[in-house]
């Protein structure tokens, strides 16, 4: 929500009434602070460089990594599954600045892959024997992106901005290529978990 109500008031133009003005070269640095589809902290962001060719859109990449870990356990608690799913994201980008009165406003697309590794563990209290850790193949799949930044510049040199990056990409089997058969043990179950989210940003542009 605050968030939300930070984007709103930028939109707005709640901040320092000066127009934004044509710029020459730029550099814009983002850090993640946020994505919905994860469950711990991330890792990544963004880097754009803008231009003042007209028509032909300026050039980013954003990135970001986050882990998900995850119990299972059998009907009868003898046998235990943990799941250590590491995720990456990396996208190329073209953008374009959308020119207002008070407030600078970027859109943009992107196109990249979304990586997934998965650690399996698995332990038996009835047999220690049978324990073991499997490590499965990376999966590597299409990832499509849109965001938006909005920010206020400052004296034509410097803009803050916040964004928000939507990421879209195929559900995972994160135990897809698995060696160990569950077949036979009861109450285990995986499911196909989809890492579709948002990467809400904060960052900073300097123009040359």
């Amino acid at each position: 929500k605050t968030f939300v109500a930070l984007l709103v008031s930028l939109i707005l133009g709640i901040g320092p009434a000066q127009s934004v003005k044509a710029q020459f070269f730029g550099i814009s640095l983002d850090t993640a602070i946020g994505y919905s589809a994860a469950k711990k902290g991330v890792i990544g962001g963004s880097v754009g460089i803008t231009h003042p060719i007209p028509l032909v859109p300026n050039l980013g990449v954003s990135s970001l990594k986050f882990a998900e870990d995850s119990d299972y356990q059998s009907t009868d608690k003898s046998k235990q599954i943990n799941l250590n799913t590491a995720n990456s994201i990396t996208t190329i980008n073209i953008f374009y600045n959308v020119p207002f009165p008070v407030v600078s406003m970027a859109i943009g697309l992107g196109y990249g892959n979304f990586l997934s590794q998965t650690t399996m563990t698995y332990a038996d209290s009835n047999d220690s024997t049978k324990n073991f850790v499997d490590e499965i193949t990376e999966q590597k799949l299409p990832v499509t992106e849109g965001f938006i930044h909005v920010g206020l510049p400052f004296w034509n040199i410097i803009e803050f901005h916040i964004g928000y990056h939507a990421f879209s990409a195929a559900a995972v089997q994160r135990d897809k290529g698995r060696s160990l058969d569950i077949s036979g043990i009861s109450g285990i179950d995986f499911k196909k978990v989809n890492y579709s989210g948002g990467m809400s940003t904060i960052g900073i542009q300097l123009a040359f």
